[in-house]
């Protein structure tokens, strides 16, 4: 495994060049999620029952659409790295998302379920622990399309024994431009979340190659 820098370094080189279409891509996840889940709350009366079905509404776009966008994002941005990349990235999120969509949103379902519950019973730690658990599954089912989603977890879970500080402490590396990015009213995280992904997406990519044992 490389060090933390030389893998922000890798994601950097593999964006060379493509920074305005990745954005897009970025742009239009995080955009919806401000648009489903945030505007509602500044338009509608909290008190009132209809600010509750929005917000319910929400939650059911967020694993439906959002998430499985996010999941299809993360795996344009591993073609990327991996040079295998064969139409524009957001033509590929889209190709990805309806393709694989109802394996992502199982997958969504069960984490968030398993990650919400540990985290609840244990003041937040079990949760972030089983969440670097669970990290590897967006890629493992575009990898692996015999894999079910359950079968994803078991074997991201298999693959992060050892390693999910690694990854925990290399996510840290980013916390200046999370802050930045707050600091622009969030305008950053346009940039840095392609950012992130890409540099996972290279950790994922070693991480394969290391422990995993193709038959």
């Amino acid at each position: 495994m490389k060090e933390y820098a030389e893998y922000r370094a890798a994601a950097r080189e593999t964006l060379v060049g493509r920074w305005g279409e990745v954005i897009v891509m970025s742009f239009i996840v995080i955009g919806l999620a401000v648009l489903i889940n945030v505007v509602p709350s500044f338009c509608v009366d909290p008190t009132n029952s209809w600010a509750l079905g929005l917000s319910g509404m929400g939650t059911v776009f967020a694993v439906l659409l959002i998430g499985p966008l996010e999941y299809a994002m993360c795996n344009v941005l591993l073609a990327m790295k991996r040079n295998t990349l064969e139409d524009t990235p957001l033509a590929t999120m889209f190709q990805l998302f309806s393709k694989d969509w109802s394996r992502y949103v199982v997958a969504m379902v069960l984490i968030t379920i398993i990650v919400c519950i540990a985290a609840f019973f244990t003041l937040g730690i079990l949760g972030v622990i089983l969440a670097y658990a669970y990290k590897m599954v967006p890629y493992l089912l575009r990898d692996y399309p015999e894999l079910s989603a359950k079968e994803a977890m078991k074997m991201s879970r298999e693959m992060m024994k050892g390693y999910k500080w690694d990854l925990f402490v290399l996510d840290l590396t980013f916390i200046g431009w999370f802050i930045l990015s707050m600091l622009t009213f969030g305008i950053g995280f346009f940039w840095l979340t392609p950012y992130i992904y890409t540099t996972e997406a290279h950790f994922y990519d070693d991480l394969k190659a290391e422990v995993v044992v193709e038959e």
